[in-house]
């Protein structure tokens, strides 16, 4: 049994970078070799998704960018980094973004998020609309993941991270 196995269960919640779903089953089944592989199945938690199903090995669910919900405590220290002041200077690296928003990592994220807040309030005019939309993506994300972890509404958490994001980068 690998260490991934006793890491996650059926009934449990995982998110990619984006959605966030739930693990409905798991199964073994035969690859083409003949190969038995445990396999998860897991479903999108938001119901406009048609109840589409989706399955991974059970040794790749890592590598295939799914990961457990934060905890009550890295909320709090979400919170706590969105209020942190960036430096001005900071340069936004637009190669590495869509790279690093597939590590699925809420911590990276808040960073690319906090300076396409700065970048937007530096230059608005200029504010292209695709920062636009990764800007409200990776806002929609990560307030997804803190509103069902918190049981508070999206638009709530939203508001609060984007009033400590303008905080910091005043």
């Amino acid at each position: 049994m690998t260490e991934i196995k006793n890491t996650f269960s059926v009934g449990d919640y995982i998110i990619d970078f984006e959605n966030i779903y739930q693990i409905t089953s798991q199964k073994d089944q035969k690859d083409l070799s003949g190969k038995t592989i445990s396999y998860f199945f897991y479903e999108p938690i938001d119901e406009s998704n048609n109840r589409t199903t989706y399955s991974t090995p059970i040794d790749n669910i890592f590598k295939s960018g799914l990961r457990p919900l934060i905890n009550q405590d890295i909320v709090k220290k979400l919170y706590k980094e969105a209020e942190e002041k960036i430096d001005h200077d900071a340069l936004l690296d637009y190669k590495s973004v869509k790279e690093t928003l597939y590590q699925n990592d809420p911590g990276k994220d808040l960073v690319i998020l906090k300076q396409l807040f700065l970048e937007r309030e530096k230059t608005q005019e200029k504010f292209s609309r695709t920062n636009k939309e990764i800007l409200e993506s990776i806002l929609k994300h990560i307030s997804s993941e803190i509103a069902f972890v918190t049981k508070k509404q999206i638009e709530t958490v939203q508001e609060k991270l984007t009033s400590l994001i303008k905080k910091a980068i005043k």
